[in-house]
């Protein structure tokens, strides 16, 4: 699979299909499952012919690619935003955290994709390394930032953004459960995600101790 400078929302040049790809996609993967995702449906849904989207996209992995970049573009500049006005590390710790559940929420259909291998081919589409490697590098600016003050505990700086990590993709994968489970409601496992999502900041600052000297 190859990618073009076609593979980002705003450089297309045949007015806003590629863009209107993008969006269908997202309202099917919010409604069904990647499996029964059709680029001919797609197209038919939004009035072109269904040969259109094979020249931006030619295959659902590729699609699935520029959905991925496309969303670590958004949480990207929303991490950036986040963190414009922020000087402490511990507050610009738990602002990060915020963003990245809360675009978990928003934006699940294109979170589901960061860690799917097998409808994503990462290695494959240098553009979405890039776009996911500035998120990353976000939470780095914030850990060096606690490294400066002497916050955290004494440790490379990867391997705290690694705990980090996958501390807040459990939080995000366990409360999108949340929604998809309802017979879990009145069992521990239940009452576990229920803290989760009630108690956001206070699960947030645990996971900030855990870091913390």
């Amino acid at each position: 699979m190859t990618e073009t400078s076609d593979d980002l929302p705003g450089s297309y040049h045949h007015g806003d299909l590629r863009l209107a790809i993008l969006k269908a996609a997202c309202d099917h993967l919010r409604r069904e499952n990647a499996e029964s995702l059709s680029l001919r449906a797609l197209a038919r849904g939004i009035g072109v012919s269904q040969t259109a989207p094979y020249r931006h996209f030619d295959s659902k992995n590729a699609l699935f690619a520029g959905i991925a970049t496309w969303g670590f573009q958004i949480l990207g500049g929303q991490m950036q935003a986040s963190l414009a006005d922020q000087t402490s590390p511990m507050e610009s710790f738990l602002t990060l955290g915020r963003c990245y559940l809360d675009f978990s929420r928003e934006h699940a259909e294109k979170y589901q994709l960061f860690f799917d291998s097998s409808l994503v081919e990462f290695g494959e589409y240098p553009r979405l390394q890039e776009a996911s490697g500035v998120c990353f590098d976000h939470l780095l600016d914030v850990i060096r930032l606690g490294q400066q003050d002497r916050l955290f505990v004494e440790r490379e700086e990867e391997e705290i953004a690694a705990i980090v990590w996958a501390g807040l993709h459990g939080m995000a994968s366990l409360l999108q459960l949340k929604h998809g489970r309802q017979g879990l409601t009145d069992r521990p496992v239940g009452k576990a995600i229920r803290f989760l999502a009630e108690q956001q900041d206070q699960t947030l600052n645990l996971l900030l101790r855990s870091v913390l000297k």
